[in-house]
């Protein structure tokens, strides 16, 4: 069963029988040479001066931002067309997002089309029609469904309104439905922004006849990328709503009893970098005691809307070593039955044409076939997604 894996912004196609193989595109290629070529050719416009004698600074002069580096391209969504040599993939590079089709055997990459700042929030491919499926996102905090044809041409808008809806997913044997999670979004009354976003739900719409139904509602949670397999069973990822700051119980008495000790800990940091910088050495001797608290910031990524902390990753029991909790379940419901979990410390997921089910927990990406155990697919590090053909 082949696969696309997004690990750490790069993407990799797993095949049976052959080594994983990481997909680059040629426009991402370009566009950091060229910025390369740029830079070198303007080099001596932000070369340091011996004596700054102006109160502007040089770089100020010309309009330089960080020297003009481009940061390195991401990868943000992929699934395979209408056959597994074609792969279609969202990418990132510096400010602008693309979208293209990758011919894998000829090694041929076609730019269907790429904007600035454009925000891409799931793509799917529905062979029956030919058409591309991809949420995007728009300015005033809102995100539709739009229906593209294979050469990235904008056939409409299928849904609308202050909602947020995003991940859509082809229905098998349906002539256009889809499967999407949407959230409503609640503005001040007064000047329009945005102030808080609702759980996610599950719809499925008919993108043809305009025909629409809620089919997971539970305010306890959110309902993430759902999935819909040969037999009509649904499934998704469901975790525990997260209410804002305000909501939570016992957090003002929390914050007030562990004022001292983050005071204390700023401090100590703010000391040690000094001591870094002028006394080239740290505060805490190398061989001393060392606790979780005190070292190194591991960053942050953001998975399913969540900013997840790398740091709680390695230290609290909760996540395990995975990239997220145990609480993020993949679940199926058949029919109207009640939810049955299949796995836990699921971040993405996706259904094989056989039915196989593959998810991934961050670290790997397993495969369960039936009611046999769970096998490993593929391993890398911080996983993003994953997608089968």
């Amino acid at each position: 069963m082949p696969s696309l894996i997004i690990a750490k912004g790069e993407l990799w196609l797993h095949a049976e029988g052959a080594a994983p193989l990481q997909i680059t595109s040629a426009f991402a290629r370009e566009v950091i040479e060229r910025d390369e070529r740029s830079r070198r050719s303007s080099s001596w416009k932000h070369a340091p001066r011996e004596q700054q004698t102006g109160v502007i600074p040089s770089h100020s002069l010309w309009g330089s931002q960080n020297g003009g580096i481009t940061a390195p391209p991401r990868f943000l969504h992929a699934c395979f067309g209408p056959d597994r040599d074609t792969v279609y993939y969202v990418l990132r590079v510096g400010e602008a997002v693309g979208l293209f089709r990758l011919h894998v055997q000829e090694q041929r990459e076609v730019r269907l089309f790429h904007k600035s700042k454009i925000d891409i929030r799931g793509l799917a491919y529905h062979a029956g029609q030919k058409h591309l499926i991809l949420g995007v996102g728009h300015e005033d905090g809102t995100a539709q469904i739009e229906v593209y044809d294979e050469e990235g041409t904008l056939k409409g808008a299928v849904t609308g309104g202050d909602s947020i809806d995003a991940a859509p997913s082809v229905v098998p044997g349906a002539a256009s439905a889809l499967l999407f999670q949407s959230s409503g979004v609640a503005r001040h009354p007064d000047r329009g922004f945005v102030r808080a976003v609702g759980h996610s739900t599950l719809c499925r719409l008919d993108y043809r006849s305009g025909n629409m139904e809620v089919v997971a509602d539970d305010a306890r949670y959110d309902f993430l990328a759902p999935r819909v397999d040969a037999t009509g069973a649904i499934y998704a990822i469901r975790r525990p709503i997260e209410k804002p700051p305000g909501e939570r119980a016992g957090n003002a008495l929390m914050d007030t009893l562990l004022f001292p000790v983050r005071l204390l800990k700023a401090i100590f940091g703010y000391l040690n970098v000094f001591s870094m910088i002028y006394g080239k050495e740290p505060l805490r001797s190398a061989g001393g005691p060392r606790t979780p608290e005190l070292d190194q910031d591991l960053g942050k990524i953001w998975l399913q809307g969540r900013l997840i902390d790398l740091q709680r990753v390695r230290d609290d029991p909760q996540y395990a070593g995975k990239l997220v909790p145990a609480s993020w379940e993949l679940v199926r419901r058949q029919g109207r039955g009640d939810w049955e979990v299949l796995a836990r410390h699921v971040l993405s997921f996706d259904l094989g044409t056989d039915g196989t089910v593959a998810y991934s927990n961050g670290n790997e990406v397993l495969v369960q076939r039936g009611d046999a155990a769970p096998t490993r697919l593929a391993q890398h590090e911080l996983i993003e997604s994953v997608a089968v053909g």
